[in-house]
């Protein structure tokens, strides 16, 4: 009779691995937003846009190639083999280093911004999609208990207590959920979709799990303004760019300072019967008569001021999306505490039931409690959903996180 040890073996390891996969699946929403920003393709891409400017600057500092000339003149027989090799000096390449050093911080800080912002991007999403989650679970909720309200309705029918019509609304009401719980599974199939394109390649989710809402404490406008004008990546890039443009003008016009071409080289010449060999030195310069540079020292400098307006018009746009999602945050905070808890919408339900039980009330009735308790659930997802967002907006505005 065969062995089945291996079988057996099969079996278990199916057993320990399957899970892991089903684990692999389901995430938190900390972790789903850290994969995004630490190895999402996005987030790759602009990093690598860092690297680019780097290497843009360092090949500005590349000394100019040798240039190897060779001539010959056939009267009299002279042949000439030079070398020839620009030296930009004067400071040059000094203004290019440090313009470079601006430029490449400019880009560090742009870098920052951007990965901020793909960071609220990727926690709104998470916050949508654990909303339609829950949405999709109260669909479920409501949905198994017309169901079993169904199945009430049908055996009274049969025994002659109840009334076909009774069943006939109650069928009609589920299907009315189950359009509700498709709609909602649509909606979380998209949002999953939109998070699945920022995640690492071969990396997918089923689903999130962690609360998509906490209460925070209040926050006050006047600070935040402050703390964003000292943290925002946007702000500090704009710094950057202003001083590589101040860095960019000097170096404009350095560079239009003659920069000498030194040559040298062997000659070989007849002299009367014998031909004689000698050194060759020379010294060229570029006289800067028609482009001093001082257009390109004037473009930066336009290019300078036009940063410094950019940036007034940012910090004032940074103050009043401040205060007006703060606002925004403390009226929906309010109107969420005022709406209750989803207690009242199962109160309601359960005391529909009795008096339906006892014939103190129609199906009508009994339907429009389970339709209001319904709503109620949905509504409170959303209210709170609207709080969540607003949270996120405030700390994208202020480019930090506010709350841990």
């Amino acid at each position: 009779m065969p062995s089945r040890a291996p079988l057996c073996a099969w079996i278990a390891s199916c057993a320990l691995v399957l899970p892991s996969i089903a684990v692999a699946q389901e995430r938190s929403a900390q972790d789903v937003v850290e994969a995004i920003v630490r190895d999402g393709p996005r987030a790759i891409a602009i990093r690598a846009d860092v690297e680019v400017v780097r290497r843009e600057q360092q090949a500005r500092l590349v000394f100019p190639n040798l240039g190897v000339a060779y001539s010959r003149e056939a009267a009299g027989f002279a042949e000439f083999l030079q070398v020839e090799q620009p030296l930009p000096i004067f400071g040059v390449r000094g203004a290019l280093s440090r313009a470079g050093v601006a430029a490449t911080a400019t880009a560090e800080a742009e870098r920052d911004a951007r990965l901020w912002e793909l960071r609220t991007d990727a926690t709104r999403l998470v916050a949508r999609l654990l909303a339609a989650q829950a949405r999709v679970e109260a669909a479920g909720d409501d949905r198994q208990a017309v169901e079993q309200l169904i199945g009430v309705l049908r055996v009274r029918e049969r025994e002659g207590e109840g009334s076909r019509f009774d069943r006939l609304r109650a069928e009609q009401e589920l299907a009315e959920l189950k359009q509700a719980a498709v709609a909602a599974a649509v909606d979380a199939s998209d949002t999953r979709a939109a998070l699945t394109a920022l995640l690492p390649h071969g990396v997918s989710i089923t689903r999130v799990t962690g609360p998509f809402y906490q209460r925070r404490p209040p926050v006050n406008a006047d600070t935040l303004v402050a703390r964003a004008q000292a943290t925002r990546a946007e702000l500090r890039a704009l710094q950057f760019a202003s001083d590589r443009s101040a860095r960019e003008a000097e170096a404009a016009r350095r560079a239009r300072v003659p920069a000498p071409l030194v040559t040298g080289g062997l000659k070989r010449a007849d002299n009367g019967n014998e031909r004689e060999r000698g050194g060759v030195f020379g010294v060229s310069v570029a006289v800067p008569l028609f482009d001093p540079g001082s257009r390109d020292a004037a473009r930066w400098t336009a290019e300078g001021a036009r940063i410094t307006a950019e940036r007034a018009q940012i910090e004032q746009q940074v103050r009043a999306d401040i205060v007006r999602v703060v606002e925004a945050l403390a009226l929906r905070q309010r109107a969420l505490d005022e709406a209750g808890t989803d207690s009242l919408g199962a109160d309601l339900v359960s005391t529909a039931e009795i008096a339906y039980r006892e014939g103190e009330v129609g199906i009508l009735v009994l339907l429009d409690a389970v339709r209001t308790a319904s709503r109620a659930r949905m509504r409170d997802i959303e209210m709170r959903l609207d709080v969540r967002l607003a949270q996120v907006a405030l700390e994208r505005a202020v480019g930090e996180g506010l709350w841990p």
